[in-house]
């Protein structure tokens, strides 16, 4: 699957929750902290990939692909126009080429 890095042409910021305090009533509030941000664009999942996290329960889920960074892992969060999404997969591109790219399965979080 050949990836352009033209079509790298939204931003996306990945984070963290912090617990802060409401300055208005004190009451504790979980608030987004972007850490940095990249360009990324849009991929399109196939049958098997939609079926195979429809298997494991991760509906509503979103590809996307970014130039590779090592500060991507499971455990940042993605905020894309205003939505949080968990990070459930990623597929780096383990090549020793100049240009690798990750790709990048986000989920809406779960409920509790």
């Amino acid at each position: 699957m050949a990836i352009n890095p033209l079509e790298f042409n939204e931003r996306c910021e990945f984070g963290h929750y912090e617990t802060k305090p409401n300055p208005k009533n004190g009451n504790k509030n979980n608030v987004f902290i972007p850490d940095f941000s990249r360009w990324f664009g849009y991929r399109t999942q196939t049958l098997n990939q939609q079926f195979t996290l429809l298997g494991v329960n991760k509906q509503h889920t979103k590809m996307i692909a970014i130039r590779h960074d090592d500060k991507v892992n499971e455990q940042v969060k993605v905020r894309i126009k205003g939505i949080v999404y968990d990070v459930v997969l990623i597929s780096s591109d383990d090549r020793s080429a100049r240009e690798t790219f990750d790709l990048l399965t986000l989920a809406l979080p779960e409920k509790p």
